[in-house]
């Protein structure tokens, strides 16, 4: 490279005449105070050619080349996707009228733990639940009711714990 050595080169290489830059100011202020910096200009210097602007359009219309049109090969062709689309929404329409499963909830549907969790949140008291009761509990209620043992003993293994047991005889 011939400019290898640019990093070194100490002057600006612009010089000023002597004495010019204490000088300025006062050439400047004499010459405004003369105003007849454009009197003696007859000419500007600039000249347009003969009807320029007549037949400016013309010539500047014929250097104009039409822009070549580009023909774009699309990614995802629109009518294919339309066609896929319409396909997806019909199936899910049909899916949707013949589903026709009422799965209406009611309470043989709720889990018995839905049923508990919902009592212990609310913080139901033992009054508040039996006003909620339309049946007339009774002691000869129960007494009739033919229960098997086996399966008492099983609902208290599988629904009780130790725990239980220890709360009520604290109290």
């Amino acid at each position: 490279m011939k400019n290898k050595k640019l990093h070194n080169i100490k002057s600006s290489g612009f010089k000023a005449p002597d004495g010019y830059l204490e000088s300025f100011d006062e050439l400047l202020l004499n010459k405004l105070k003369e105003n007849t910096l454009l009197d003696g200009l007859k000419n500007s210097g600039f000249k347009v050619p003969d009807q320029y602007f007549e037949s400016f359009e013309v010539k500047f219309a014929k250097n104009l080349t039409p822009e070549k049109e580009i023909k774009v090969i699309p990614f995802i062709h629109w009518k294919k996707m339309l066609y896929v689309s319409g396909i997806a929404a019909s199936i899910i329409l049909m899916v949707s009228l013949f589903n026709n499963n009422n799965n209406i909830p009611t309470f043989e549907n709720l889990e018995t733990a839905l049923i508990d969790d919902y009592i212990d949140e609310e913080e139901f008291t033992n009054e508040d639940i039996a006003s909620l009761v339309t049946e007339d509990l009774t002691l000869d209620k129960f007494m009739d009711s033919h229960l098997i043992d086996a399966d008492l003993e099983n609902y208290i293994l599988n629904n009780s714990s130790v725990e239980d047991y220890l709360k009520e005889e604290n109290k």
